[in-house]
């Protein structure tokens, strides 16, 4: 066998051709965002969509273990949990609204 890869070599058809994505491999982010400046806004609303949904659910965690220890003090941890998060939802939404058409 590496005989005949040699004898390709030689004849200048190894490499000839270029390599061909398997189907469906390309344009699946392209599919998901979208293109040119609906990509842009895809991101932004996506950003804004999981700060949120993370930000809540560590809430939510946190107020949970008001259960097991009552004297946790769990307003000053959801304080310190939104103040991540509000700067990048506030920052999210003056680029969507705010930037020049």
């Amino acid at each position: 066998m590496s005989g005949e890869f040699i004898n390709q070599e030689q004849a200048g058809l190894v490499g000839a051709e270029p390599p061909k994505p398997s189907g469906g491999s390309h344009g699946t982010i392209q599919a998901t965002i979208g293109t040119g400046s609906n990509a842009k806004d895809s991101i932004v609303w996506m950003t804004i969509t999981w700060s949120f949904v993370i930000a809540s659910c560590i809430s939510l965690l946190l107020f949970s273990l008001v259960v097991c220890y009552k004297d946790f003090k769990y307003l000053e941890e959801i304080k310190d949990v939104w103040t991540i998060f509000v700067p990048i939802i506030t920052l999210a939404l003056g680029y969507a609204f705010g930037k020049s058409q």
